[in-house]
């Protein structure tokens, strides 16, 4: 079984997480055609400059190994608000997954279901209730990840992103 370390991030390792997505949208034309990230769209570096400053931006390791990162806020956006959720929890309960991603040379090596336990062990020492994400329909590889590590789906609704523009999208939370 794969064990993972959360650090926080700083400014100074924007450029090795900027390096991270990069790689993993260049590793292949399926990345490119599911995921909503696009290059200097989003995550851009404002995006990741922000999470960095509110302490939410997260590398992921396996020992000096960089496998990947993830953004976790304590905040829900308001789409998340207007949910219907299987794990009922206040605000304060709740700790929201963004950008999970594991770099391309270590995918398919059980890093992916490690990082959910590194995340879910960081929200539980945090006493929260439920973790919350949601993953672009078009994301099959996400949705079989949370759906098979036991996240529920909690339904579909159609957002409109930038990066996407009108889309749906497939949320899920996970009882901690």
């Amino acid at each position: 079984m794969k064990c993972l370390t959360l650090s926080a991030a700083g400014l100074e390792q924007l450029p090795l997480i900027r390096n991270l997505y990069w790689k993993l949208l260049d590793s292949s034309e399926e990345y490119a055609g599911i995921l909503q990230w696009k290059k200097g769209i989003y995550p851009a570096d404002e995006d990741w400059i922000r999470y960095i400053q509110k302490g939410e931006m997260f590398l992921l390791w396996d020992a000096d190994m960089l496998i990947g990162a993830v953004a976790l806020t304590q905040t829900q956006p308001d789409a998340y608000r207007k949910g219907s959720w299987s794990c009922p929890a206040s605000e304060e309960e709740v700790l929201v997954i963004h950008l999970l991603a594991i770099h391309p040379d270590h995918q398919g090596q059980g890093y992916a279901r490690a990082a959910l336990d590194a995340i879910g062990a960081f929200a539980r020492a945090r006493g929260k209730r439920a973790l919350r994400l949601d993953a672009i329909a078009t994301n099959k590889p996400a949705q079989g990840l949370y759906e098979a590590y036991g996240f529920r789906n909690c339904g579909t609704r159609r957002l409109y992103y930038e990066s996407t523009g009108l889309t749906d999208f497939l949320f899920y939370d996970y009882p901690l």
